[in-house]
């Protein structure tokens, strides 16, 4: 190999290498000056359901061991069935402690029909 050949595969060398030395710090500072966002870990997840709102116009809901019907605000009375609440079934009579709502009078009257008889 002669003299003159060494010397410039050592020159390209050098150039390469000042120009890997000089892209690495060009590229550090893009990077901090436009940083990457972080993965995100399952802790920092946070899951939002949307889960519908039912306005109910009428609320059944048991008084005195009888059924009366309050508006959709839950206070004010509709009207009193004069449905004892010993007639229900365990269940319903779970229910009605919370209250059952209805979103049509259709519906609240097909309900009082079927435990009034």
């Amino acid at each position: 190999m002669s003299r003159k050949t060494g010397i410039c595969i050592i020159a390209v060398l050098i150039v390469l290498f000042s120009f890997g030395v000089w892209y690495g710090r060009h590229r550090q500072k893009e990077e901090e000056k436009n940083p990457l966002p972080q993965a995100v870990t399952e802790e920092e997840t946070m899951i939002v359901a949307s889960v519908p709102t039912v306005t109910y116009a009428y609320i059944v809901r048991a008084k005195e061991h009888m059924l009366v019907v309050y508006l959709g605000d839950g206070q004010t009375v509709y009207m009193e069935t004069g449905i004892r609440t010993e007639t229900l079934d365990e269940e319903m009579k779970q229910k009605t402690v919370n209250g059952i709502g209805f979103t049509t009078q259709e519906s609240l009257f097909d309900f009082l029909e079927s435990y009034s008889s």
